[in-house]
């Protein structure tokens, strides 16, 4: 999708959609936000611009991380996300950096030169239709020596909890066009040397991209079956799913029950999720 088109996506019925599921995806990738946070070396950071901030789960983190006399700034293209973030941003933090949310595509917005020392993103730079030109823009929003550290998905056959799934649904709906693996998606940067090349085309340096894997685990539920429909909604089946009829429906789930039951133990499916961390400088 172009960038119109993800912003017409991310602020319609989808939008919406992951609005409602931010407790469930924050939960989540919890795991992936601590690591990523950890691995930014926040030591000395006093102002973080947070790329793609969606519900706003990692911006809080960030937030406390960083305490008091810091700020953190959210930006996204969904304004249902937002409403989530700035939810969380009103309750109480004691010690917590000042926040705020801006709802706008970072590809194009005309960011305030240096104001930032640290650009942090949980996947939500790997939708750019033009990811150099995105990449030049946000890094005029970085002081000096600043810096930028982000996660991606590794390709999807390293990543249990889409590959399983998506095999699964394929038995009873028909598989979407073969797209260009470097198209905006989920799985856009999967490739580290082209992470490489666009961070080094955008004029960073010292770039390192470095493998990091965890287990995801999809909430705790009282049966597998209520596992896999929470996980079809929010996983990548959700898009092949969207005006199947109810039987089709039942027919995927009842395949994924199948192949996700050596997965569910004591009430939790839990599923190898394979990323990327990056950084680079100024």
């Amino acid at each position: 999708m172009t960038n119109a088109e993800q912003i017409e996506y991310w602020n319609g019925d989808a939008g919406r959609r992951w609005a409602e599921e931010d407790d469930t995806m924050a939960q989540l990738l919890r795991p992936i936000s601590e690591a990523l946070i950890a691995y930014a070396k926040l030591d000395g950071c006093r102002s973080a611009l947070d790329i793609g901030c969606g519900g706003g789960s990692q911006s809080v983190m960030l937030a406390d991380e960083l305490g008091e006399g810091a700020c953190v700034t959210g930006v996204d293209i969904s304004q249902p996300m937002l409403a989530v973030a700035e939810g969380k941003a009103a309750a109480p933090g004691h010690g917590r950096a000042a926040m705020d949310f801006v709802q706008a595509d970072a590809a194009t917005y005309e960011f305030l030169a240096g104001k930032f020392d640290l650009i942090f993103s949980r996947f939500g730079v790997m939708f750019f239709d033009d990811p150099v030109s995105a990449f030049t823009n946000i890094r005029t929003a970085l002081q000096p020596g600043g810096r930028v550290v982000f996660c991606c998905w590794q390709p999807a056959k390293a990543n249990d909890w889409t590959r399983i799934p998506l095999q699964a649904a394929l038995q009873h709906v028909p598989a979407p066009a073969q797209a260009d693996p470097d198209a905006p998606g989920p799985f856009a940067f999967s490739n580290p040397e082209r992470v490489h090349d666009i961070l080094q085309s955008s004029g960073f340096a010292d770039i390192s991209v470095e493998p990091y894997s965890t287990s995801l685990h999809f909430g705790k539920t009282s049966t597998l079956a209520q596992s896999v429909r929470e996980l079809a909604m929010i996983g990548p089946v959700s898009r092949l799913l969207v005006g199947q009829e109810a039987d089709v429906l039942e027919k995927v789930f009842g395949s994924m029950e199948d192949v996700l039951a050596p997965h569910y133990r004591d009430g939790t499916l839990s599923l190898t999720g394979a990323v990327w961390f990056v950084t680079a400088t100024t």
